[in-house]
């Protein structure tokens, strides 16, 4: 006889229980589950809480901190000047050579007074102060003042 079948006992009853019964331990499975998935249910709400919290936290309170790190980490000047070596004929003279030069530029949108810081550069670089004027009143963001200076008007800087 296979062992899924149930034997019928004296009046008609099946052995192993009522419907009532067999009913309660069903549900009292389908109970456990729904329990089960509560928790998981309340773990997963708390560690989203969590996680959206620290969010938060780091989004509104340290928000300054955070901009300041990365404007530091991300815009930084470094200089790179590259040294062309020189070109010789074949009697080993010189026929091309970098020579080291200074220039000038201005920003006039953080120019305060610009006449005056014309006619402070004009003194200085021996340019006409109408043309240093027109270059510092352009809607440009950056202008070259002078370009490629000679040693002579260098010093003339450095005073």
């Amino acid at each position: 006889m296979p062992a899924n079948r149930v034997h019928a006992a004296a009046g008609g009853r099946i052995a192993g229980g009522s419907d009532r019964n067999r009913r309660a331990v069903e549900l009292s499975g389908v109970g456990k589950i729904v329990n089960r998935l509560l928790i998981v249910a309340c773990l997963a709400l708390l560690w989203m809480t969590a996680v959206f919290g620290r969010l938060g936290y780091l989004q509104l309170f340290l928000h300054s901190e955070f901009m300041a790190r990365a404007q530091r980490q991300q815009q930084r000047v470094i200089e790179i000047t590259p040294k062309r070596g020189a070109i010789y004929d074949r009697n080993m003279h010189p026929l091309a050579m970098s020579i080291p030069v200074d220039s000038a530029f201005a920003v006039p949108a953080e120019l305060g007074d610009q006449q005056l810081a014309a006619r402070l550069l004009a003194g200085v670089l021996g340019i006409p102060r109408e043309v240093l004027e027109a270059r510092l009143e352009s809607s440009r963001s950056f202008v070259w003042i002078a370009r490629s200076c000679r040693p002579k008007r260098k010093k003339r800087w450095r005073r």
